[in-house]
């Protein structure tokens, strides 16, 4: 038995990073009203920076230990670990608040560009419904 690879619905660029958009593994499994999910993988570099490797790794395991909703996923190109927008939406808080002021206004347009993207991905993930449909999918997303 195989499985099959996960695919992003929205190839992003976060500021020159790429940043991938997943369908929710909850709406592809239960039809459930979820915001998409994001790539760890692709986000935490981009905010922790490129020196901190080892902060990335420790953090993504302790991530995955500490908390049952993101997955690791087989993508065409490679193993992926992907989570909830509000983990994303946490992390972004997070750098935002711990950073130096003159980091400060770079975090907040990845929190604009993350946030925009995020929004395009669930129009994607949601082209199936009629608009009324959609606006309902997405209000209950986001409660």
């Amino acid at each position: 038995m195989s499985a099959s690879l996960a695919v992003p619905i929205l190839d992003g660029d976060l500021m020159g990073s790429r940043l991938r958009y997943f369908p929710s593994p909850l709406y592809q499994s239960f039809r459930q009203a979820d915001m998409p999910w994001h790539a760890v993988d692709d986000l935490w570099p981009v905010l922790l920076g490129t020196d901190c490797e080892d902060a990335f790794r420790i953090g993504k395991g302790k991530l995955r230990s500490d908390w049952r909703d993101p997955r690791t996923v087989a993508t065409p190109e490679g193993i992926v670990t992907i989570a909830p927008h509000f983990m994303a939406e946490g992390i972004i808080a997070a750098a935002l608040g711990l950073a130096p002021p003159p980091q400060r206004d770079r975090i907040k347009k990845l929190r604009g560009s993350y946030r925009r993207q995020c929004t395009e991905a669930l129009k994607l993930m949601t082209a199936h419904l009629p608009p009324m449909g959609k606006l309902a999918f997405a209000l209950a997303a986001m409660g």
